[in-house]
């Protein structure tokens, strides 16, 4: 099984740790940041949200961290759950936008119980 990791593209913490957790789970983390477009998007504008969108739909879920605002990944998560993959909103205790619980399977402030929700739902 495989994860989308959606979250601000300068959240490194968030993905370190939740690779982790993903990884003990069993599961497979797929990080978009390893293609690290920051400072230089402009004229990569489709080529970046291609690559995005294409791996959204190889993987089996998305764990989207909400701790901030992002635009990126409130398309992320929203695409995701257009398209019938489950979403796991994360916020590390940010109150959640009435959007993020719309699109989301499970919101949860704690990043590990975020994880530990992926396989819990696995079996949808």
């Amino acid at each position: 099984m495989k994860v989308y990791l959606a979250g601000p593209p300068f959240a490194e913490e968030y993905r370190r740790r939740a690779a982790v957790l993903v990884d003990q789970i069993g599961w497979e983390a797929v990080d978009p940041m390893r293609r690290d477009y920051r400072g230089r998007t402009e004229g990569k504008e489709a080529e970046i949200v291609t690559s995005d969108l294409a791996e959204i739909e190889s993987c089996d879920a998305v764990l989207a961290a909400f701790t901030s605002p992002d635009e990126g990944t409130a398309m992320e998560a929203w695409y995701a759950h257009t398209i019938g993959k489950p979403v796991i909103a994360y916020t590390g205790g940010t109150p959640p936008h009435p959007w993020t619980v719309y699109v989301s399977d499970a919101v949860h402030a704690e990043l590990e119980r975020a994880v530990r929700a992926l396989g819990e739902g696995a079996n949808r």
